[in-house]
Formats: structure tokens, sequence, C-alpha cells
């Protein structure tokens, strides 16, 4: 599995520079139009390329290509990266609030539209270096982002403001990590147990409270797989409580799966999770096909 840590690094610095901001609901919607770009664009890297060849963006551009190199170049030390992100998420504030200062949501669409269209012009196309269709290489995994499109300001505030943080000032990765963490061996064990519906009903009510509250923050702050694994969890635990699956073995190992990619994730083991991520990818399949049966 390939996970884009550097592209939500960069995001998160982002939304953490804003965090410290007076923010209106004007700026609150130019900065979630930079976040979805920024995270539905193929390549982080040439995108901030672009930023730093645009008159409004320039500035802040270059200050995320020293965040960029940071990530790819660097040895990082994970316990010391909550400091490192505070450094660097500070770094950004003065160029995030003259950007929001200067451009407004509409201006920012165009702004980003006409970089796109002006990349795609000066693109030089030689049909004979194509592939063919047979020859085409296809990642074996697709990671899509599911960033919900914000129709109002409130929304847009509650999706971007880190008030789920334990009302910190800013993020620190260190908790973070401690809170994903851990419930999973409790919930681990749960599961031996869910295979005989041998729970109470607070119990389940509990955890699935617990996970859908950790995968929502997980995607507050960008962590797309994690939070999709959370979301995939709580549907399986969910429609097994609910009687709508057996809980056979097959469906309790596809909801530790889960279990094992976000700790795998959040870790960042540098182990192989392919099989855990299809697995628990195709389960999330199967319960979606389930509900639309029913």
């Amino acid at each position: 599995m390939k996970f884009d840590f550097t592209r939500n690094y960069i995001i998160q610095c982002i939304m953490a520079a804003a965090n410290q901001l007076r923010l209106s609901s004007e700026k609150i919607e130019t900065l979630a139009i930079i976040r979805e770009h920024l995270s539905k664009v193929e390549s982080i890297s040439d995108e901030i390329e672009r930023f730093k060849k645009i008159t409004q963006l320039s500035k802040l551009g270059i200050k995320l290509t020293e965040i960029h190199n940071f990530t790819i170049n660097g040895k990082i030390d994970f316990l010391k990266l909550s400091e490192r992100f505070k450094e660097q998420s500070s770094n950004l504030i003065g160029e995030v609030s003259n950007l929001l200062d200067v451009v407004t949501p509409q201006q920012m669409k165009e702004i980003l539209q006409k970089a796109r269209i002006d990349t795609d012009k000066n693109l030089e196309v030689d049909l004979t270096k194509r592939k063919s269709v047979g020859e085409a290489e296809l990642p074996k995994i697709k990671i899509e982002s599911n960033m919900p499109v914000r129709t109002s300001t409130d929304e847009l505030k509650r999706e971007i403001i880190f008030d789920d943080l334990d009302s910190e000032a800013e993020f620190n990765f260190e908790k973070y990590e401690a809170r994903i963490l851990r419930p999973i061996k409790e919930i681990d064990a749960f599961l031996n147990r869910v295979s005989r519906y041998d729970y109470t009903e607070n119990e389940i009510d509990g955890y699935i409270r617990t996970m859908k509250e950790n995968g929502n923050l997980s995607q507050k702050i960008g962590f797309e797989v994690i939070s999709n694994m959370h979301s995939i969890f709580v549907q399986g635990l969910e429609a097994i409580h609910n009687k709508k699956i057996a809980p056979s073995t097959s469906a309790i190992e596809a909801l530790r799966a889960c279990l094992i990619v976000i700790v795998a994730v959040v870790r960042g083991k540098e182990v192989d999770i392919t099989n855990y991520l299809n697995r628990a990818e195709n389960f999330g399949k199967l319960i979606s096909q389930t509900k639309r049966v029913i």
C-alpha cells in the first residue's frame, strides 16, 4: 500500500496554520477550496511548483516546497514529528494569512482553474509515445479522496477548525496517535465475543461511537485511509449487530483487517499491508451492496 504521507502532511500544515487565525466565513470557504484542490491533484509536488509561478500563491508555494523537501528527503524522526509539525505549520501562518486577505473564494477557484488550463496548454502531446490500452500500467490500489462538497458556512467551519482535538490550539500528532490507538486492543478482543453475539447493547454502542468519532477526526485532518478503515469497521459492526450479515469468521477477520491497517498507518510501519487493505475494502463493498438490497 502506498500512503501519501507528504500530501496529508502538507495539507495538515496549512490547516493548522489557518487554525491560528481569526477567519471569516469567506476565508473559511477559500481555505476549503485550497484543501480540496490539494487533496485531489495528481501530483502534490507538481502542484506546489505551479503555486510558485502564480503571483498570489508564489510565497506560499516557496514555504510548501521546504515542507515537501522535508517529507521526502529528510530522515523523519517520528518521536519528534509533533514538534517539527508545530514549527513548520507556524512558519506558514503569515503566508496563509496574507493569501486569505487578498483572495476571495471565487478568485481562488479562478486562479486554480486557470493554472490547470495553462498547464494543459503547455503539454506537448506525442501520440507515438502513447501506450495502448493493453500496455497501460494500472496501480494495484487506488485510494480516492471522499472529500464532501460543503454547502454551509457552519459545516465548513466544523470541518476546518480542529474542534475535536481536546480544544487545543494546534494539532498534536502524539495526542492524535494515542487517541486512535487507545481502543484498538480492547476492540480486537471484543471481536471474539461479537462472533457469538456475546455482548451488551451498551458495549457495542460504545465501541461504534468511539470508532465513528475517531474516523471523523481522521477525516477532518486529512487521513483518508484511516478514516475509511474506521467507517468500514463501523458499518460492518452495525450490520452484524442488526443481523444483516452473519458474524462469520471471514466477516470478523475483515473487521480485524481494518484495525490492522489503522495501526500500521498511524504508527508508520514499513510493512506490506496490501492484503489487509484489500480485505477491508472488499468487505466495505459487500456491506454497501447489502444496504442497497435491504
